[in-house]
């Protein structure tokens, strides 16, 4: 009776655990191909398996993809004036997070399946994960040369750099993805909560390859 109890409440977390911010795993900084390897596997590629990411990968990915890398606080990923202006949503099956690189954690912001919002071509599989990169404006100090369409520009070169670091990553490890600039916009900004100073600029769907 004891272990069908404890079964029981394994199964429940598992099922209630999505709607509340999640820890990631420390970063594993060694192993994987070299860079050069890396550069010769990447391709775009959504024939995945079905299966989950698991957190250890997530946690890797999220790191190379713009984590900190040094202890003054500076990321995997350059941006533009040191704004750090791309955060990283992560739509998973059951819910949607935030990336939080400072705390190594997941910040819940939504229940519910919002992948099928990234596009893809009519009758593909959903991939277990999708990345959304989001560019906030509002992290960029004011001054007369940082006027709105350099924001913007500077936004758009700052994903497009995340994008290809998670490109990398995934060639390395044996995941598949792609960028995308395609997507639901509007019904995407209400389920990821964003201010009017946040555009959402890229997607990566994301999976283990066949």
């Amino acid at each position: 009776m004891k272990y069908i109890y404890t079964t029981l409440l394994a199964l429940g977390l598992c099922f209630t655990s999505y709607a509340q911010n999640i820890q990631l795993n420390a970063p594993v900084k060694t192993g994987g191909v070299s860079i050069m390897e890396a550069f010769a596997l990447r391709q775009s590629n959504v024939s995945y398996i079905d299966k989950e990411v698991d957190l250890g990968d997530l946690s890797n990915l999220l790191w190379a993809a713009n984590g900190i890398n040094r202890e003054n606080g500076k990321k995997t990923a350059p941006s533009a004036q040191n704004s750090q202006d791309i955060d990283i949503y992560v739509s998973l099956a059951k819910a949607v997070y935030k990336y939080d690189a400072s705390n190594n954690s997941l910040e819940f912001i939504a229940e519910g399946d919002f992948r099928s919002l990234a596009g893809g071509k009519k009758g593909e599989a959903l991939p277990p994960c999708v990345l959304y990169l989001v560019a906030d404006a509002s992290k960029y100090r004011a001054s007369a040369y940082n006027t709105m369409e350099h924001i913007t520009d500077m936004g758009k070169v700052d994903a497009g750099i995340v994008s290809q670091n998670i490109g990398l990553f995934c060639a390395g490890m044996g995941l598949g993805t792609k960028p995308r600039a395609s997507m639901n916009q509007a019904e995407l900004r209400k389920a990821l909560k964003l201010s009017e100073s946040q555009s959402l600029i890229l997607n990566h769907p994301i999976g283990y390859l066949k």
